[in-house]
């Protein structure tokens, strides 16, 4: 099913070129993919699957890594852990290019603390399967857990650091139009933090503004 419907969804993208309706087509069939084997594998009944980064937001591109999290309350035991071992393979089998991991929700919060990329890709989560109980847990962790302040101060220096190693030009010949300046990155660390600002609504008019253009 997700060759054949790959397949599909790149034919309609070159006869009728829509980034977005591809972006989220795609996501959708990899969460119905995920879904289904989540289902039938098994999985601990305290045990979560979320999206995390690009994915998390709904935008998948054909070719990216697919970044999932794999929530647990405690660390997992031993028949958890061939669960997980066994999902992943699943996973790999049928041509899912996999970057997980697995983490307990102290486990996100020491990650946080110390990486700032972490709390990035945690902010646009979203639970695809399993216990929902787990993902409110960690809602409620990380937002007591957030400081709007020093995710500002950390993800300008982050973009200060990303221009300097791009040489802070936005002409060269050959721009990374991804990470320099002026680019997508840029773009994405402007509605990160309004995201962690509150406004939502912001966010989602920028990204059907963004649909737009990108159309």
């Amino acid at each position: 099913m997700l060759r054949e419907e790959r397949a599909t969804m790149r034919d309609e993208f070159l006869a009728h070129p829509d980034t977005p309706k591809l972006l989220r087509g795609h996501a959708r069939l990899v969460d119905r993919v995920l879904v289904g084997i989540w289902e039938e594998s098994n999985m601990p009944p305290d045990m979560a699957l979320v999206a995390v980064g690009g994915y998390g937001r709904g935008q998948l591109f054909p070719h990216s890594d697919i970044d999932v999290l794999l929530l647990l309350s405690e660390p997992p035991d031993e028949l958890a852990a061939s669960a997980i071992e066994r999902f992943l393979a699943l996973l790999w089998d049928i041509g899912l290019e996999i970057a997980h991991s697995v983490r307990t929700i102290a486990d996100c919060e020491a990650e946080m603390k110390g990486d700032v990329t972490v709390r990035t890709s945690l902010l646009e989560r979203r639970r695809v399967a399993g216990a929902r109980a787990v993902c409110r847990r960690f809602d409620e962790r990380f937002a007591a857990t957030f400081d709007v302040h020093a995710f500002y101060d950390a993800k300008m220096l982050e973009q200060q650091q990303r221009h300097l190693k791009y040489h802070d030009a936005a002409y060269n010949l050959e721009p990374n139009v991804k990470e320099s300046p002026g680019g997508l990155r840029d773009l994405h660390t402007v509605l990160w933090i309004a995201r962690a600002a509150g406004f939502d609504s912001f966010v989602d008019y920028a990204f059907r503004l963004r649909e737009r253009f990108d159309r």
